[in-house]
């Protein structure tokens, strides 16, 4: 399995502004809002991907709004159709684990495989969305590459994903204690998941773009953004 050079990581981590944490909050806002009629969740969530990474590779003059809302319509379609295939791998997951613990007198086994399906669900959902978001590509190919990519950086997908979940039951521990710390910490709550994300996409990303002037200190050329993934 292929690493990530840590001064690549350092590098983002370093330009990390209270500018651009405000940005990234913004950009939780309108997440937020564009995300009230549910179905329309998926195009947001490729906006704010879209958007967060180009803030990250230190892009100048960024338009938070027109920028989003391009993200927006530019994979709207796409962004439709992943929610579509979130809900059904959500769901199934879900289902299947709620039988498990229904059926937990099986064993430890069955509890064991419910888990790693659920985690596995969780993974291929989170890379899909910045895939598509980034990439000029067909449906298929961004699906196929999102598993290719968990598998290839998986030390960092665990990563990401471990600090995912973190972040999630944060909020929903602090949503149990009180339900103003939960709306309080709700409000936050995409702007941190978006930024965490975003980062470990950014460099993921980075790699791939930059096969062969990854060790050097170099940002991202725009023209990246448009093309397609690499058939891992």
């Amino acid at each position: 399995m292929k690493g990530i050079h840590d001064p690549i990581k350092q590098k983002i981590l370093e330009n990390m502004t209270p500018q651009k944490s405000m940005q990234f909050f913004v950009l939780g806002l309108f997440w937020l809002l564009f995300s009230i009629p549910l179905v329309t969740m998926g195009p947001a969530t490729c906006a704010v991907c879209y958007v967060g990474i180009k803030i990250l590779y230190d892009e100048k003059d960024i338009s938070l709004w027109s920028a989003f809302l391009k993200g927006f319509k530019t994979n709207f379609k796409q962004g439709l159709l992943m929610s579509l295939v979130s809900v059904i791998t959500y769901g199934a997951a879900g289902f299947f684990d709620y039988w498990v613990v229904a059926k937990s007198s099986q064993g430890i086994v069955l509890i064991l495989l419910a888990a790693g399906c659920s985690f596995s669900v969780l993974i291929f959902n989170i890379f899909v969305y910045p895939i598509i978001a980034r990439y000029e590509n067909t449906f298929s190919n961004a699906l196929k590459n999102a598993i290719a990519l968990a598998f290839t950086y998986s030390k960092d997908t665990l990563r990401l994903t471990g600090l995912a979940v973190l972040e999630y039951a944060i909020v929903i521990f602090l949503g149990y204690l009180n339900i103003f710390a939960g709306l309080a910490a709700l409000l936050f709550w995409p702007s941190v998941i978006f930024y965490t994300v975003t980062f470990f996409m950014a460099v993921i990303f980075y790699h791939v773009e930059n096969p062969i002037k990854y060790d050097e200190e170099e940002t991202p050329k725009e023209e990246t953004s448009e093309q397609e993934t690499p058939e891992e």
